[in-house]
């Protein structure tokens, strides 16, 4: 049987077309609220954004893995500021400057404070959402509590990056994965805990174990990749665990190992390797898609009905994330060897089983995502 070391080629593989769907699918879970209709759309116990979220996470978990086993914490950390905060920090402006004072001509009693917007910038620029609104605008819009609902998570993903990489770094937890096996025990044990009980956590507190949990079941498979088989069989039995799951409404408790393990198969499997293989707008399309939606809800989008609202935000995403990639992302990409210090970016440890090639570098893109 082939083990997932060997099915999930970092040359050719799924998991960026993966990822882009996942994004699409949180453009159809946020498309009810945003246009003032109900709800976010759920199966289960979970929002269809949570699952895409959670898809995310778990496929962060593998490729931040891989990452970390390959390069020195100094070069990984600066990989993962490079790769994610100037985009985020140019979809706060582009929000800020552009679609917030566009946003006037549809909402009439609207106005648009300049200080507001820079305050707005500067104020979530840390990847920790302080603002969400910008003075004066959205007074109009079906759902006005945020610019972007989306941005939450990144903090969170951040923080799973910061999380891997420390574990890491100790000698021990390099050589014995089963370490790594766990803290994903803890952090899903601890989740189940927080849903089936009355423990009075902070949301914080029960989001980072959830979330973690899925990010560390994307690393327990990279860790253990090459004695875990990728087979249908396995696959099969994943989803139906999850149909469970989704049936008795526990998909938050106990969904991270098979979502995980069926994530990671699709993208090993899938015969979409060429979608973003050299130009990836997933990270592009998540985090404009919401300030897009409000847009167009108050520009009267929501009157074409729930297929139409969402097939125009689809339409109008995708060059702001191409954009996105090509003005900001990639360019950014060509200041990462500034991290390097020495021998950093060869290998920390010896080459193990499940170990990551050199190509891994390549699909490293957050999400989050997610």
């Amino acid at each position: 049987m082939t083990p997932l070391s060997a099915a999930i080629d970092p040359r050719k593989n799924s998991l960026n077309a993966l990822r882009l769907l996942l994004a699409a699918a949180v453009i159809v879970s946020h498309a009810p609220q945003v246009a003032g209709w109900r709800d976010p759309y759920k199966w289960g116990d979970l929002e269809i954004g949570g699952w895409a979220v959670a898809g995310f996470f778990a496929i962060s978990g593998w490729l931040i893995t891989g990452s970390r086993l390959r390069l020195d914490m100094r070069q990984f950390l600066w990989n993962r500021v490079v790769r994610i905060y100037p985009g985020y920090w140019a979809a706060l402006a582009v929000t800020a400057f552009v679609l917030a004072p566009m946003s006037l001509a549809f909402d009439a009693g609207a106005s648009w404070d300049p200080v507001s917007a820079l305050r707005y910038v500067f104020a979530n620029a840390t990847l920790v959402e302080v603002q969400q609104k910008i003075q004066h605008t959205l007074l109009g819009a079906p759902y006005d509590a945020t610019w972007n609902l989306s941005l939450w998570t990144l903090m969170y993903e951040f923080a799973c990056y910061v999380g891997v990489g420390v574990l890491l770094s100790f000698g021990y937890a390099r050589r014995e994965r089963w370490v790594t096996l766990a803290v994903f025990a803890v952090l899903a044990a601890g989740t189940a805990v927080f849903e089936f009980t009355d423990a009075d956590v902070p949301g914080i507190v029960n989001m980072s174990f959830r979330l973690g949990g899925f990010f560390l079941a994307g690393a327990v498979l990279k860790r253990y990749a090459d004695v875990i088989p990728s087979v249908w069989w396995l696959a099969v039995a994943a989803t139906a665990v999850l149909g469970v799951l989704w049936a008795t409404e526990t998909v938050k408790a106990f969904a991270a190992l098979p979502l995980g393990y069926l994530t990671m198969y699709l993208g090993a499997r899938l015969p979409l390797d060429k979608v973003g293989r050299r130009n990836d707008i997933s990270y592009g399309v998540y985090i404009y898609a919401f300030p897009l939606q409000q847009l167009l809800a108050m520009a009267g989008a929501t009157a074409w009905g729930v297929v139409g609202y969402i097939a125009a935000t689809l339409v109008a995403v995708v060059p702001f994330a191409a954009a996105s990639w090509f003005l900001v992302e990639k360019p950014a990409l060509r200041f990462k060897d500034l991290g390097r210090r020495g021998t950093a970016g060869r290998p920390a440890v010896p080459p193990q089983a499940g170990a990551p090639s050199p190509a891994d570098v390549t699909m490293e893109i957050p999400v989050a995502r997610p």
